[in-house]
């Protein structure tokens, strides 16, 4: 059944939303159309303009559903639909009285859906406006329609039709949200899920050189022994400072019983004295907690990534870097101050990267916030003239 759905009005990975109900809207036009003029040929009546219009609705159907031309095709349609098709029907049938004008409640619902903004409220004016004109056209004069029976019978088509207009945009609007939010996360969490594979291919090469130098330790301290037994000291002295030198370049690890966490700072942190960035760590997370690793380690990765970048732009006896990661009773604490060039714009900059290779890079503190939003936290943002400092607090168990 829903093969066949979407092979009627698209399938949702490749239409809108908008674009698979104007579809089917335009169909039940053409079915509805279709209907009417079988019955005028059962009943010997014409129906000349009956086919004029099915065929507008079967090209409609077409352009939009299989040439992709429904952002200007469905204006149109509707327009036709609301000018020409609506009075003509409403006309030729028993106007108010008959069924013909609730239709216009689907009309109206469609409208809802199909536009947005300055052109929803339009056509939904002009429907309005259609059916009061049909309806004292109908009447014969404007006295005939407040006779009590007649009024009741058009306000209440007002109101059923405003009603399904205001709930259907409300619905559309909310269902649009929240399916650019459910987008924006896919792409996020797609995008950094590449990044992650990146961090941790990269973290197995520390580690292994990690393994390499601990395994060459014996052979460091031989060497050692016989450059102070037999060689001049200064020769002793300089092979101690390059050992001392590539030492430091690994010496911040992380330990915190989270794999993934531990290993997104492991990597950004280790050899971040080579970028001349004086870093202070406190990091402390006990075991147990009940916590979205990836998406933590995706806010971490970025806010390490901005503030290294911000670093990078100061003088290098300017330059530090402060991470806090630590529990505190039902969240989860994040603190990154870092040094920072000049005043940083409060609203505009903060939310962009400068990266030139925003592919690979962080997404910014806009995707930041959008994960803390979902997880039900906190973010505060502090700018001062030489230092930058992003708080987070997320919920946890």
């Amino acid at each position: 059944m829903n093969r066949f759905i979407h092979i009627l009005i698209g399938d949702p990975t490749k239409f809108s939303f908008e674009n698979r109900v104007f579809n089917l809207g335009i169909l039940l036009g053409f079915f509805m159309t279709f209907t009417t003029i079988f019955m005028n040929m059962a009943s010997g009546y014409p129906y000349d303009l009956d086919a004029f219009f099915a065929l507008i609705w079967l090209g409609s159907y077409y352009l939009s559903r299989f040439r992709g031309n429904f952002v200007w095709i469905s204006v149109i349609d509707i327009g036709i639909l609301i000018v020409f098709f609506t009075p003509y029907m409403w006309l030729s049938s028993n106007g108010i009285m008959g069924s013909v004008a609730y239709y216009t409640i689907i009309f109206a619902a469609v409208i809802a859906i199909v536009l947005d903004g300055k052109k929803r409220l339009m056509m939904h004016l002009l429907l309005i406006f259609m059916i009061a004109f049909l309806t004292i056209y109908d009447a014969g004069s404007f006295a005939a329609v407040i006779e009590l029976r007649q009024i009741s019978r058009f306000f209440g088509l007002l109101i059923m039709t405003g009603s399904m207009a205001i709930l259907i945009t409300v619905y559309a609007m909310t269902y649009n949200q929240e399916k650019r939010r459910n987008e924006a996360y896919a792409a996020t969490i797609e995008s950094n899920y590449i990044q992650q594979i990146y961090y941790m291919e990269n973290l197995e090469h520390v580690i292994d050189k990690l393994k390499s130098d601990r395994h060459d330790f014996n052979n460091h301290l031989g060497i050692i022994y016989e450059l102070v037994k037999n060689s001049p000291k200064e020769e002793a002295l300089d092979y101690l400072t390059q050992l001392i030198e590539r030492s430091k370049q690994y010496r911040q690890v992380v330990h915190i019983p989270y794999p993934v966490i531990r290993a997104i700072l492991n990597y950004k942190l280790s050899g971040i004295e080579e970028k001349k960035i004086d870093l202070s760590t406190n990091v402390s997370l006990p075991e147990g907690l009940k916590m979205n690793e990836f998406d933590v380690s995706v806010i971490l990765g970025n806010l390490l990534d901005n503030a290294i970048e911000a670093c990078e732009k100061v003088p290098s006896d300017q330059r530090y870097l402060k991470l806090d990661l630590y529990y505190n009773p039902d969240y989860l604490v994040i603190r990154v101050e870092n040094s920072a060039a000049g005043q940083v714009d409060k609203v505009k900059e903060r939310f962009k990267t400068t990266k030139p290779d925003s592919e690979n890079h962080g997404f910014g503190l806009k995707n930041i916030s959008y994960l803390v939003e979902r997880h039900e936290g906190l973010m505060k943002i502090e700018s001062k003239q030489s230092a930058f400092i992003v708080n987070i607090a997320l919920q946890v168990l």
